[in-house]
């Protein structure tokens, strides 16, 4: 379904005339049937405030995609769980630790090559003016 029906489906759902409907959007009555003709479509803004009348997220207002139930968020949770499991496991943090002490360390030594260069630098050339 295009975007023009879908608005006009809601705003009948709801139980608005395009007037009531133009009213709450602070637009006029031939804006709403343009856009529910298709001959023009709402910038972001009033994208936004329908999405708030009808209760709605964007994407079911714009694409017309199905909200995400609660399945599909348990499923995304227990998801989030399963990976916590099996690639959080104490082994993998203890040398994820490991590789940061190495990182650390390497850092250290080249900041402290860095400074014994700029040292010998000095006291060669003396400091630059």
């Amino acid at each position: 379904m295009e975007f023009n029906n879908r608005l006009y489906h809601l705003r009948k759902q709801n139980g608005l005339s395009q007037e009531e409907l133009a009213n709450r959007l602070h637009v006029t009555r031939q804006t709403i049937s343009k856009w529910e003709t298709g001959d023009s479509t709402p910038d972001m803004g009033k994208l936004a405030a329908m999405s708030d009348l009808f209760e709605i997220s964007l994407d079911e207002l714009v694409m017309g995609k199905e909200p995400r139930t609660k399945d599909a968020k348990a499923s995304r949770s227990e998801l989030v769980n399963v990976l916590n499991e099996k690639v959080l496991t104490s082994d993998n943090k203890k040398k994820a630790r490991r590789v940061l002490k190495i990182i650390g360390i390497v850092f250290a030594g080249i900041l402290l090559i860095d400074i014994i260069s700029m040292m010998i630098y000095f006291i060669l050339y003396g400091i630059p003016q």
